[in-house]
């Protein structure tokens, strides 16, 4: 899933110590008033603070209450409406957090992770060209932001533009880095699965069979990659490695549809 930016406290004096340098210049409004937004204020950073606290915690949907309740009292608090539409989104609440990073971006269309995290929030919900100029603003505003270039290729692959995400997943799997901040799809296993299937659509098996072998040595317990290894091995005639790994992919998922129907074609 973002880069987020440093959050500017306000504590309690130096709120009040503005309210009363305005109210002493002659602004308009009682003391009552100026105290109730004194106390609003005070109490939106401390359920900010709160809500943060929790979402660190990866308690994101007993992040969600704080975070809301923060925005609530206090709109402007930026961070706290960022925060909150990661929580939705960790939440598995794609809508509601599509629908809080757009209220994001549009306070702060600068903001590249905001954008990082619409798209996010648009391809988990298959809105894969709407998730695609997400990504492309967030990287319009940073072109080394690694999780947006994940995105980006996610979404190229979804829609079946292969030859456009190839370079941009090769580039991923040159540089080898990992992005420690969300969403989980930047994991380079998951990067290399996605440029296996891609040389695959693309008809270039040989590669193909490269990327899967490099991914099941990483991760031997993935059924889709000897899946994938399986139906590469059909392609260059190789039957009895197809059969090997079809087998194997039904082995550590009983019932795995494509690898049974890639078993049928292999045959006795």
């Amino acid at each position: 899933m973002t880069r987020t930016r440093q959050s500017l406290l306000r504590p309690l004096a130096v709120l009040l110590c503005v309210q009363l340098g305005l109210l002493l210049a002659g602004c308009n409004g009682s003391l009552a008033q100026v105290g109730t937004k004194l106390k609003q204020d005070y109490e939106a950073q401390r359920s900010y603070e709160a809500g943060l606290a929790t979402y660190r915690a990866s308690d994101y949907r007993g992040a969600i209450p704080l975070l809301k309740r923060a925005v609530e009292l206090d709109p402007q608090l930026d961070d706290a409406e960022a925060y909150l539409a990661w929580s939705y989104y960790h939440s598995g609440d794609y809508t509601e957090a599509t629908r809080h990073f757009r209220q994001a971006v549009a306070r702060q269309p600068r903001w590249e992770g905001l954008h990082d995290g619409l798209g996010w929030s648009r391809y988990r919900v298959k809105r894969y060209h709407l998730a695609l100029e997400s990504f492309r603003e967030a990287l319009a505003l940073d072109p080394k932001y690694r999780d947006a270039a994940v995105g980006y290729a996610y979404c190229l692959f979804e829609l079946g533009r292969y030859a456009e995400a190839l370079p941009h997943f090769e580039s991923l799997t040159r540089d080898g880095e990992r992005t420690p901040f969300r969403p989980a799809s930047s994991d380079l296993d998951q990067v290399r699965s996605r440029l296996a299937w891609t040389y695959f659509y693309l008809g270039d098996y040989q590669r193909a069979r490269v990327e899967f072998t490099k991914g099941i040595t990483a991760r031997p317990d993935w059924s889709g990659l000897y899946n994938g290894l399986g139906w590469t091995s059909l392609r260059l005639g190789d039957r009895a490695q197809a059969k090997t790994n079809f087998e194997r992919a039904l082995q550590l998922q009983p019932g795995f549809e494509d690898a049974r129907e890639g078993l049928a074609m292999v045959g006795p």
